[in-house]
């Protein structure tokens, strides 16, 4: 096990751009996520005039005389306010009749200064959750390849335990995730998110826990499949609608009540309830590293008796 373990680490290293996109892609992404998302979840408003009113919980954006029309019609639903010298607002323009937005701005507290969303976790964590959860799909795509080319059955015929082997193959591989799913948890910190409920060390136990159950699943799924192509298939056309069912970018109050049944299979539906709760699943949890562990063994017994 040991050393198949330092030689795939070995040649993962040696792989010109993979331990660096192990990290910065998924930074890149969490930025983006994050960015895109803040701004659907705070109502944008604007406005004509010297000066924005002072409004909580508002992103304002200034605007000219004749592009008001255009910005109303541009954003279904918003408000465009017309303001004095000072701030307050004189007039309120809307597309639709009883705009709630104009009661949220006319009973807001004022603010003492300007709005400044600090970027939610909630936003970006699903996205990482999907690609720990299809982390082991590397691991797959090199047992099949060893499988097709022979290796696996020298292997077996040889003095070393195909368990451990296949064991020291996946340790080296979720240990560079892991290192990661560090980095990407101090960024989280040190980019002052906010994470709600959850805290960073309740955080790096999720992520462990979703690498475990990539590796179980992925696993076994280099035993049932010849070809690599099947796993992207897998990780793409399975996993990731799972995500999207389990509340990973969009809501899940605004889904329709198949899609919400659906996302009760998805472990990303449980891991991503443990984050916004604050409190993690422990039994559904519990209950998936158990199948993932099956899953394993069952893996490298069907491997173990191919030919």
């Amino acid at each position: 096990m040991g050393q198949a373990f330092k030689f795939t680490l070995r040649i993962l290293k040696n792989t010109k751009g993979f331990i660096s996109s192990m990290v910065i892609m998924p930074v890149i992404m969490i930025v983006l996520v994050s960015m895109t998302l803040a701004y659907s979840d705070v109502p944008v408003v604007g406005y004509i005039g010297e000066k924005a009113p002072n409004i909580a919980n508002v992103k304002m954006m200034k605007l000219e005389a004749d592009e008001r029309d255009y910005f109303l019609g541009l954003s279904q639903g918003t408000v465009v306010v017309k303001t004095d010298k000072e701030g307050n607002i004189l007039q309120y323009y809307s597309s639709i009749s009883h705009n709630p937005l104009i009661s949220m701005i006319e009973n807001s507290n004022p603010m003492g200064e300007a709005f400044d969303e600090r970027p939610k976790l909630s936003y970006s964590v699903g996205i990482i959750f999907f690609k720990l959860l299809t982390a082991a799909g590397l691991l797959a795509t090199v047992l099949i390849s060893e499988k097709r080319n022979g290796i696996i059955l020298r292997v077996r015929n040889s003095k070393i335990k195909l368990g451990s082997y296949i064991l020291g193959k996946s340790l080296a591989i979720l240990f560079v995730y892991g290192i990661a799913s560090l980095l990407i948890l101090l960024f989280y910190k040190f980019a002052g998110f906010d994470l709600g409920k959850s805290d960073i060390f309740q955080l790096g136990i999720l992520f462990i826990v979703t690498l475990f159950l990539s590796t179980g699943l992925y696993i076994f799924l280099s035993a049932l499949m010849k070809n690599e192509g099947y796993i992207w298939i897998v990780s793409t056309g399975i996993i990731f609608p799972l995500g999207l069912f389990s509340g990973m970018l969009f809501p899940m109050e605004h889904m329709a009540n198949w899609m919400k049944l659906v996302a009760q299979i998805s472990p990303l539906y449980y891991l991503q309830s443990s984050v916004i709760s604050g409190r993690i699943e422990v039994i559904p949890m519990l209950a998936m590293s158990v199948v993932s562990l099956a899953l394993a063994v069952c893996g490298m017994r069907l491997i173990s008796k191919q030919e």
